[in-house]
C-alpha cells in the first residue's frame, strides 16, 4: 500500500471519529447522511471501515487477552501465595520438630551422663567394698593356713611317732649282716654267680632274689648296693616273653623308669633274667655272673 493511499484512509477515519458528536436534530441528520447506500460509498471509505472494524476487533482481543492474563497472573500469585504459606507452615513446623528434638536429646544426654556418674559411684564403692570383702578372706585364709599347718604339723609328728613305734613293733629280728626295711630282711651276696647259682645261694640261707615291686623298697636297695651288677629275683616268662616273673610265681610289669634306656631288649632273644645295674635294670643272659640281693620275709 503506497504512502498516498495510507493517509487518505487515515484522513477520513479522522473524519469519521473526530467530529464532534451532534444533538438532536443534527443527530438524525447525520444518521440519515451516514446511512448511504452501500453503492454510493467509495471504495476508500469502505476499506477504512474494514480497517476500523478490524482494529477493533484487534483490541478487543488484546484487552481480553489482558484481562486473561491478569486474571491468570492473580491466580498464579494465589497459588503461589497458597504455596508459600503451606511451606511456611511445614518448615515453621519442622523447626518445632528439630526444636522439640534437640531438647529431647539434651535432656537424654543429662540422663545418661547423670546414670553414668551414678553407675560409676557404684562401681567405685562396690569395687571398695569387694576390696575390703577380699582382704578379709586372705586375712581369714591366712590365719586358717596357719592354723591348719599347726594342726597338720603336729598330726604328722603325731602320725610319724606311731609309725615309727609301729614299725619298731613289727621290725623283724634280721640275722648278722642282714638288713631290715618294711618287713623283710636283705643279704647282698659278693660272690658272683650265675643266676641260678645266685638263687640256690639265696635258698640255702631260706630266702630267694630280692622281690622290688615299689619305689620305697628300689631306692632302699639302691641304699645299700654299691655300682656293681645284682642279681634280682625277676625273669621273662617261660610261655611268653614279653611277660615278667617274680621268684614267687607274682606277675610284674616294671615302670619304664626302672629300665636302663633302650632295655629291655632281648638281644640274641635269650635275655631272659635282670640285673640291677646302677641303680637302673637290664635283662641279660642268665650265665652271667654277678653279685646278688637276697630277701627273706
Amino acid at each position: 500500500m503506497d504512502r498516498g493511499k495510507w493517509q487518505s484512509d487515515s484522513d477520513i477515519y479522522e473524519n469519521i471519529t473526530c467530529t464532534e458528536e451532534p444533538t438532536g436534530t443534527a443527530l438524525k441528520m447525520r444518521k440519515i447522511q451516514q446511512e448511504p447506500k452501500e453503492e454510493n460509498l467509495s471504495p476508500k471509505f469502505l476499506k477504512a471501515t474494514e480497517t476500523l472494524r478490524t482494529q477493533r476487533r484487534l483490541l478487543m482481543i488484546l484487552a481480553t487477552l489482558l484481562v486473561l492474563a491478569f486474571i491468570f497472573l492473580i491466580i498464579l500469585t494465589s497459588l503461589m501465595f497458597i504455596y508459600y504459606s503451606m511451606v511456611s507452615s511445614q518448615l515453621k513446623q519442622q523447626d518445632e520438630e528439630k526444636d522439640n528434638l534437640l531438647t529431647q536429646i539434651t535432656t537424654i544426654n543429662q540422663t545418661i551422663d547423670e546414670q553414668k556418674a551414678n553407675l560409676l559411684t557404684q562401681i567405685s564403692t562396690t569395687k571398695q567394698t569387694l576390696d575390703k570383702q577380699k582382704t578379709n578372706i586372705l586375712t581369714q585364709i591366712t590365719a586358717m593356713q596357719q592354723t591348719l599347718d599347726s594342726r597338720i604339723s603336729e598330726s604328722m609328728r603325731s602320725t610319724k611317732q606311731d609309725i615309727l613305734q609301729t614299725i619298731q613293733n613289727e621290725k623283724p629280728k634280721c640275722d648278722s649282716n642282714w638288713k631290715a626295711f618294711d618287713g623283710s630282711c636283705y643279704y647282698i651276696v659278693t660272690t658272683k654267680k650265675n643266676r641260678d647259682d645266685a638263687q640256690a645261694t639265696c635258698k640255702s640261707m631260706n630266702s630267694d632274689l630280692a622281690i622290688i615291686n615299689s619305689d620305697r623298697k628300689k631306692n632302699f636297695l639302691e641304699s645299700i648296693t654299691d655300682s656293681s651288677y645284682f642279681w634280682i629275683g625277676l625273669k621273662r616268662d617261660k610261655n611268653n616273653k614279653d611277660e615278667w616273673r617274680w621268684v614267687d610265681g607274682t606277675y610284674y610289669y616294671p615302670p619304664k623308669r626302672f629300665w636302663m634306656e633302650g632295655e629291655p631288649n632281648n638281644a640274641v632273644g635269650s635275655e631272659d633274667c635282670v640285673h640291677m645295674c646302677e641303680k637302673k635294670w637290664n635283662d641279660i643272659f642268665c650265665t652271667h655272673e654277678y653279685k646278688a640281693i637276697c630277701e627273706k620275709k
